[in-house]
């Protein structure tokens, strides 16, 4: 069973990447069905990976799968992020992945030097992101986007907690990769908007989501 389950992840982590490259190309050319196709298929595998490894008995587990089910979602809706309305669901439905991964991290975390590490890390990471970005965002969006921030913040904040309590596949790593891939959605939409963007952000964001993935594997 255990090879079973191996072998599993590995295609699917082999089927989320190919996806990923199969997806930049259809962004780069703005071909609208391929990046619907492929965007799904890559975010359907990490769910998948998690649904693999996953214990229901455990809340770490059941947490975790709902952060991940939002994520795919927002993953649907940024798909036309172009569209305000659509770009707005897209962060809540990434926010409420967020609360519900902290809410995973407190489940089993314990107190330690690397927790004050990751909160000074997401502290910093906070203030310069917002500093970063409010010139250029609009009225309407500040306050969507100062809540999301912290919200992002404290979960990278946890992740050193998670860290401690012995959660250590997967979830410092994906939290602050998470954290990244997050900027360079707020680059394209607010900042400077280039397929650079999104040939970075988007394997950054995958990687975070397996390595999340990864750290349901007990």
């Amino acid at each position: 069973m255990y090879y079973i389950n191996y072998m599993t992840t590995l295609f699917l982590i082999a089927l989320c990447f190919v996806s990923c490259s199969i997806l930049l190309y259809f962004e780069k050319h703005n071909f609208g069905w391929g990046k619907w196709v492929f965007k799904i298929t890559a975010s359907s595998a990490f769910v998948l990976i998690a649904l693999t490894l996953a214990d229901v008995s455990s809340p770490y587990s059941n947490w975790m799968l709902i952060g991940f089910g939002f994520s795919f979602l927002g993953d649907v809706f940024l798909i036309k992020s172009d569209e305000g309305t659509f770009f707005k669901i897209g962060i809540v439905s990434f926010a409420l992945a967020h609360i519900a991964f902290i809410a995973a991290f407190i489940s089993v975390g314990s107190f330690g030097l690397l927790f004050l590490i990751t909160t000074i890390a997401a502290l910093v990471l906070m203030v310069r992101s917002y500093r970063w970005l409010k010139p250029n965002i609009s009225t309407d969006f500040k306050a969507l986007v100062a809540m999301y921030i912290i919200i992002i913040g404290a979960m990278c904040a946890l992740s050193g907690y998670a860290w401690e309590g012995n959660y250590r596949n997967g979830v410092l790593v994906g939290a602050f990769l998470f954290a990244v891939s997050d900027l360079f959605v707020a680059r394209e939409k607010f900042i400077k908007s280039e397929f650079r963007n999104k040939l970075i952000g988007l394997p950054v964001y995958y990687l975070a989501q397996i390595f999340l993935a990864l750290s349901l594997d007990r």
